[in-house]
This record gives structure tokens, sequence and C-alpha cells, in this order.
């Protein structure tokens, strides 16, 4: 399998260690109530999967609210888009599915502390 320079470098240069989520753990924008998967989280960012609607999700413009299965959920944390990329034809045919990843900042302490506790049960060791 061949994996390209740029992704080897990029992993290197990752700050935290990105965690599969075993649980259910969800995204909800703000304005809408569906709740889109989680692809991987870390304690600096996370990817998720959603339905392309024609909205742009950028900085400012949604609340990411992180809603897992067990216990209260972590709102209002602020991000950069890192990029929104559509996925391949052969995994959702019919649909137009897009993976969306962002890059946590200016978090809380009390939003850093919750975040460690989703991270610690929702993610497969």
């Amino acid at each position: 399998m061949i994996i390209s320079l740029k992704r080897l470098v990029a992993l290197k240069l990752r700050r935290s260690r990105r965690y599969r989520p075993r649980n259910n753990l969800f995204v909800i924008l703000e304005h809408s109530r569906a709740k889109n998967p989680v692809g991987d989280i870390s304690m600096g960012g996370l990817s998720f999967y959603y339905l392309d609607k024609g909205l742009k999700i950028g900085k400012g413009s949604y609340e990411l609210k992180l809603a897992p299965s067990n216990g209260p959920p972590l709102s209002g944390v602020t991000f950069t888009t890192v990029s929104d990329n559509e996925t391949g034809q052969l995994i959702f045919q019919k649909q137009k599915i897009k993976r969306h990843s962002v890059r946590f900042e200016n978090l809380t302490k009390d939003q850093k502390t919750r975040l460690k506790f989703i991270i610690n049960q929702c993610s497969a060791p």
C-alpha cells in the first residue's frame, strides 16, 4: 500500500494522539438536530461525517456539541476548520457525504476535563 509523503509528515507532526470512538459519539451542529458520527477524536480536534446539503461550515457560523451516549454533552466548543472533503462514491453511493476535520480553539479548563472524560469513555483502547 502506497502512503503519500505528505500523509507521513502529517502523522509525525500531530500533537495529540487520535482515537476511534468505540461507542456512539456524535457531533450536533447548531440549528440542526442531525447527529453526525465522529470518525476520530483527540484533545486537539476531531473529524466527523455529515450529509452535505449546501451549507458551509466555518468558524463562528456553527456551534459544535459533542453528544456521547452516556453523560451530558460538551457544548460551546470553538473550532477552526482544517479540511472538508467529500468521501468516495463507493462508500455512500446515493448521498453526498463529507468528512469535516476541525481543530479546537480556546477550550476552558472545564471543557478540557469533560473532553478527556469523553475520550476515555468513548474510545477504543
